[in-house]
């Protein structure tokens, strides 16, 4: 090993003396070229193109962004930085062979940095002298690419069992893993917060007992990681400041500290420290929560670690009028309303809250939004909400809701009283579970202007579904459980990681036992399924260019006597719709259906989005105008009355862009769709865009959407 060691560094010695002499005989052509011919020089040349050649295991991407030579940029970004403002445009950029060379060290390093020692770079250049243009392309050869033979674990010998199979499970680094520095570094951040969360508050990455070592012999590489663990602490007094609490009686301590999830003398970790401000800042009632914490050093005489928990509580009482915006139904509603919010209501950190909002997408309609044969969509909602933030523990949270609402679609009324219990539970750091009992009477009103056409047997039936309903309040008894996974690395613009959820619904069960005491109870027993994925993906990994796609899933169906009833239908609200802005933007909202009337939904949803981001003011790093996005989208999908119905010829296409701009409380958000392909097509059969006018049918045709945040 001693002489792997000698031979290792002489190796390194050579290597760099190499590198030396190559960037000399690199730069010498470029300064004799530049003495010699005086109309030929090269700060004058603009780059118009930058390439890669032979980089196999690095993406072309991740080599651009190590780069200080630029390509120029296009005529428009030229034109606004040189004749308007430089905040606006971008200037030329032109070719400097010390920044050349020092982009070839750059990548060199990055290379070795990635396990290729034997990596060969060099460039090319072709001059364009009429046009004064320089095209630079860098040739690689990557050569062999070292892995990690061993990897050796120092300092953490005296463990216990279960912080020591934390280590074990899911490294950074493995062994036969390709070589990455970076990796290297991420384990050893991943062990020091396991050590961190395990009592051991001032551990320490040991540097100088630590390396990497590549040895001739295999060109592979053994790893050797230390670390100093200390003594393992224990969480010890908890002060809550008051100071700032003075006019918040009734917030007791105890409220504070059943949203810790350390106690006294328990184990010191960092993670449940985060967990416990994250708690507090989420119960409701506080404008700051602060949780500060001294650690003793190694010398001290102690393993007791105190905490200070500063608290600033929100007024207790609220009164606010609301103006709104939102794409809920996936299209625009304008809204307003007023609000009340007792927080601390009778004690325990309870929130309770009362709201009247009215809320309309057909504006036009004014003032007979809920007039029984008008085409207008409206909604006014009275809800008495109650939130109760620890029930069992700081990780469950309870809800109860009761509401007055009356809904106005096109083709009906319907006014529902509902009553609804809610319990969120936190499973893991990124599992999140819901469950829901909503119990609801529904009194439903059939627009008598509202017309179908007579050959449609599906609307037809839906129609006279409505009729029978008209009859008679639906009751509905739904319970609904979510379990959600979000690993996305922002809640309003994600660029990376994905978010996938499972909803399971049933409804008629409670009636159903209740049958024998409530014969002529009507409802109806149904189940739904619904899936969700999001992905995003940062093509240009710094944030960009970002990639998402969505895919939504969704597929209900009555059980039990209800089945064989025609009159029991699956509620209005509880149906899949689809067109509109969160969905297939080139329709309006409930819009498109495969079979039946769109307005009356259906039982079965497929549909998809794919999205591609560009923050094409990104360069400016202006605080105003690199917060502008551009969106190019696919939107693809329907609904079927029933899973015997789905046809791929059926799913309707629709393409587009927009605007996003980002703001505090998320993207503002304009899309234009038109659509690629329609499954209904005219009678002429232009169903594809390629069929249609382009100007004439398919732009005029168009749909704008407005929205607030991403569309998903």
């Amino acid at each position: 090993m001693c002489n792997d060691r000698v031979h290792d560094y002489c190796f390194r010695v050579y290597h760099l003396s190499l590198r030396c002499l190559t960037c000399i005989i690199l730069i010498l052509p470029f300064l004799s070229f530049r003495i010699h011919a005086q109309t030929f020089q090269l700060g004058e040349f603009e780059v118009s193109s930058i390439s890669f050649d032979g980089n196999d295991e690095l993406s072309t991407s991740e080599l651009a962004a190590i780069l200080q030579t630029k390509e120029t940029p296009g005529f428009l970004n030229k034109f606004l930085y040189n004749s308007i403002s430089e905040r606006l445009g971008r200037k030329n950029e032109y070719l400097d062979p010390v920044i050349l060379s020092e982009d070839v060290a750059r990548l060199r390093q990055h290379y070795e940095d990635h396990g290729f020692h034997d990596a060969e770079i060099d460039t090319s250049l072709v001059f364009a002298v009429e046009s004064k243009t320089v095209e630079v392309e860098f040739l690689i050869n990557e050569g062999y690419r070292s892995l990690i033979d061993t990897v050796i674990y120092k300092g953490i010998e005296l463990l216990p069992d279960f912080a020591q199979n934390e280590i074990d499970r899911s490294p950074a680094i493995e062994k036969t893993n390709p070589f990455v520095k970076s990796k290297v570094e991420d384990e050893v951040k991943r062990v020091l917060l396991i050590l961190f969360n395990n009592g051991y508050a001032n551990a320490r990455f040991v540097r100088d007992s630590s390396f990497a070592m590549r040895y001739l012999s295999t060109k592979n590489y053994v790893v050797r990681l230390a670390f100093k663990l200390g003594k393992r602490y224990v969480f010890g007094d908890i002060t809550i400041n008051r100071e700032l609490d003075s006019l918040r009686d009734d917030i007791t301590n105890e409220i504070i500290l059943d949203q810790l999830n350390y106690k006294h003398l328990g184990i010191y970790s960092q993670q449940e420290l985060k967990t416990s401000e994250r708690n507090l800042n989420r119960v409701g009632i506080f404008d700051l929560a602060r949780i500060d914490v001294k650690i003793p050093p190694e010398e001290e005489n102690t393993i007791l670690v105190p905490t200070e928990i500063t608290v600033r509580p929100k007024d207790k009482h609220e009164l606010a009028p609301e103006i709104s915006i939102s794409d809920e139904n996936n299209n625009f509603n304008l809204g307003t309303g007023i609000g009340y919010t007792n927080r601390n209501f009778l004690g325990g950190a309870r929130t309770f809250s009362t709201r009247l909002r009215f809320r309309t997408q057909t504006l036009r309609e004014f003032p007979d939004f809920f007039a029984r044969n008008s085409n207008s969509v409206a909604n006014v909602d009275l809800t008495f909400e109650m939130i109760q933030p620890y029930i069992f523990s700081n990780k469950v949270k309870g809800t109860w809701s009761f509401s007055f609402i009356i809904e106005k679609q096109k083709p009906y009324l319907q006014k529902i009283v509902r009553n609804k219990f809610g319990f969120t539970d936190q499973f893991a750091e990124f599992t999140m579970g819901f469950l829901d009992w909503t119990l609801e009477g529904v009194a439903l009103q059939r627009n008598q202007t509202f017309q179908v056409d007579s050959s449609d047997l599906e609307s037809l039936k839906q129609l006279r579904q409505l009729e029978e309903q008209e009859k008679r309040t639906q009751f509905n008894s739904i319970i609904s459980f979510t379990i959600q996974r979000d690993k996305s690395n922002d809640i309003f613009s994600p660029s990376s990681g994905f978010i996938h959820s499972a909803t399971f619904e049933e409804s008629g069960l409670l009636p159903l036992l209740l049958k024998k005491a409530q014969p002529d109870l009507p409802f109806t027993q149904f189940y739904r399924v619904i899936l969700t994925g999001r992905w995003y993906f940062d093509v240009t990994d710094s944030r960009f260019s970002i990639f998402g796609l969505k895919l939504k899933s969704g597929f209900e169906d009555k059980w039990g006597e209800s089945r064989s009833d025609p009159v029991r239908a699956i509620p209005q609200t509880h149906r899949f719709y689809a067109g509109g802005g969160g969905s297939i933007r080139g329709w309006n909202s409930r819009d498109l259906s495969a079979t039946g009337d769109p307005q009356f939904g259906g039982n079965v949803a497929f549909e998809g989005t794919m999205e591609l981001r560009t923050n094409i003011l990104q360069s400016l790093r202006d605080d105003f105008l690199d917060k502008l996005w551009t969106v190019l989208f696919i939107d693809f999908g329907n609904v079927w009355a029933e899973a015997r119905n789905l046809q791929l010829q059926d799913l309707a296409i629709a393409g587009g862009f927009g605007i996003r701009y980002e703001t505090f409380f998320g993207p503002f958000r304009i899309d234009y769709g038109f659509r690629v392909y329609d499954p209904a097509g005219d009678l002429s059969g232009r169903k594809w865009i390629t069929q249609r006018k382009l100007f004439g049918q398919t732009f005029r045709e168009g749909i704008i959407h407005f929205g607030i945040g991403h569309a998903f």
